[in-house]
């Protein structure tokens, strides 16, 4: 049974803003980026174990396509998604 999904605010602040810089880039890449990312979600949520721990009970699922990693926690029957980071970028302070 799939998990219940929580995406926290500063999360999905920061997917809004990845997705409005590619689209900037070029037509279409905001929806490629979305797509790919709820792909992950998806998958997330089936097998949240699956994903191996990078940081203490933070476990990491990078995406392919696009240099992303979702961070997320998962607690009983919900998953915690806490960033959406790219991979080269130094996070904000």
């Amino acid at each position: 049974m799939p998990h219940k999904l929580i995406v926290k605010p500063e999360a999905e602040l920061e997917l809004v803003e990845a997705l409005e810089w590619y689209e900037e880039q070029l037509v279409g890449l905001g929806s490629r980026l979305y797509h790919e990312i709820n792909e992950v979600l998806d998958e997330i949520v089936a097998n949240p174990e699956y994903f191996q721990k990078k940081y203490r009970n933070i476990r990491v699922r990078y995406t392919f396509k696009f240099n992303y990693g979702v961070h997320y926690t998962v607690e009983r029957d919900t998953v915690y998604v806490h960033a959406i980071l790219h991979t080269s970028r130094k996070p904000k302070k």
